[in-house]
């Protein structure tokens, strides 16, 4: 055998080993690719979950905001019984001033509501954005693969025509 044959073979034997790694390596990342985008959103829906549907009454902050108006309340009231004792009152002041405690805890529970409501809006906007993420890095992916594939099967076809070229049919010298 000469020596332009063993290279043509060699060369050929050459590519078509580099473009069966190419794939094999290009699918197994491929595959590790989307396990990873798989468990990015699969984490990005939990952390939704989590923080959109939330008890908020039950947040640390919304708890002690809620306690600071009670304990309020409740001293206020020992110091209106106390004076009423003292002075005097009609159960209409009274009413009167059960009612003031009674609207700034409505104000307290209306304001944590309201940061609630903006709370799930910016959780919301955030889970959009972070999905949109996932999305383009996605497409830019499949591009890439895209682009990859048709590299490899234009080099694969390139190496096999060179080592088809770089035979010489019927005209081999012995």
């Amino acid at each position: 055998m000469s020596f332009p044959k063993l290279f043509t073979g060699l060369n050929g034997a050459l590519g078509l080993y580099s473009t069966v790694k190419g794939m094999l390596d290009s699918s197994s990342a491929k595959h590790e690719q989307k396990k990873l985008l798989k468990k990015a959103v699969a984490e990005e829906d939990g952390w939704y979950k989590r923080n959109y549907y939330g008890d908020f009454y039950n947040s640390t902050a919304s708890r002690a905001a809620i306690k600071r108006v009670e304990d309020t309340m409740r001293r206020n009231s020992a110091q209106d019984r106390a004076r009423s004792v003292v002075v005097g009152a009609t159960p209409e002041s009274v009413a009167v001033r059960n009612g003031q405690g009674l609207r700034a805890l409505e104000n307290v529970m209306t304001g944590v509501a309201s940061n609630a409501d903006e709370m799930k809006r910016r959780v919301d906007a955030q889970h959009r954005q972070n999905r949109m993420s996932l999305m383009n890095a996605q497409q830019q992916n499949l591009s890439m693969d895209e682009r990859m594939a048709a590299s490899s099967a234009m080099s694969g076809f390139g190496i096999l025509q060179n080592a088809l070229l770089g035979a010489k049919w019927g005209r081999e010298e012995e």
